[in-house]
């Protein structure tokens, strides 16, 4: 096989291989597999262990309402059609819940997650029969930044979270579905009182993006819905 026909081969392998990018164009959780236990990117997701996959973060949490402070001041803005310059927060923290079809065929077959350095790991073994990998940052200067840092031209940084699963008998050919959070922060800062209100601590809220798959029925909860990443096991 000469280098042009493998690269096609592999091309041709990934678009089948990659659910997630069939996704709206408005997601930013997308699903890039790996390579297999044997260094092979077209069998990375096969049946059984050692199939890596990384869950990109395009960029962070965009908020739904103004967030406002103590005295009804607006201190952090939803954006606004065509600006990029308000609504946008860093990601502190981003979990994946892993379903009982990629915990191997007893269901017990626990994904490990990938190493990121400045963010520690946690696993969680839920009663539906799921598992969630939460990778949260050591402190808010590891946050993975939304927009442009320290002058940088760059719109916007990604970020890449894997995970080690074992895919399930009987998976081959089934798009599996994974859900992700995304948890940002958005400081308020302390408010001096005024006519006799007390004064108010500086405080820190909390804005999701969530890939599940689920419609969005709230937009004032700050916390947004989307298309839930996927992969399409090979065999």
């Amino acid at each position: 096989m000469n280098l042009r026909t493998a690269a096609l081969a592999t091309t041709a392998a990934l678009s089948l291989i990659v659910s997630g990018s069939a996704a709206p164009a408005s997601a930013h959780v997308n699903v890039i597999p790996g390579v297999s236990a044997n260094a092979n990117l077209t069998d990375a997701l096969t049946i059984g262990k050692n199939n890596t996959i990384f869950f990109r973060v395009g960029h962070g949490c965009s908020a739904e309402t103004d967030i406002k402070n103590s005295q009804g001041k607006v201190v952090f803005k939803a954006p606004v059609a065509g600006a990029t310059d308000s609504g946008r927060a860093d990601t502190h923290a981003f979990s994946v819940t892993v379903p009982a079809t990629a915990l191997g065929d007893a269901g017990i077959t626990y994904p490990r997650p990938a190493y990121v350095p400045g963010w520690k790991s946690s696993l969680k073994i839920n009663t539906d029969k799921t598992a969630t990998v939460t990778w949260t940052a050591i402190n808010r200067d590891f946050d993975l930044p939304y927009g442009p840092v320290d002058g940088a031209t760059a719109v916007s940084m990604f970020g890449d979270f894997g995970l080690r699963v074992a895919f399930a008998k009987g998976t081959a050919g089934q798009v599996i579905k994974f859900s992700a959070v995304q948890t940002c922060f958005v400081d308020v800062p302390a408010v001096k009182g005024s006519k006799g209100k007390k004064d108010s601590k500086a405080t820190t809220v909390k804005i999701y993006e969530t890939w599940d798959g689920t419609t969005d029925t709230d937009a004032t909860d700050n916390n947004k819905h989307d298309a839930a990443p996927s992969v399409t096991v090979l065999g």
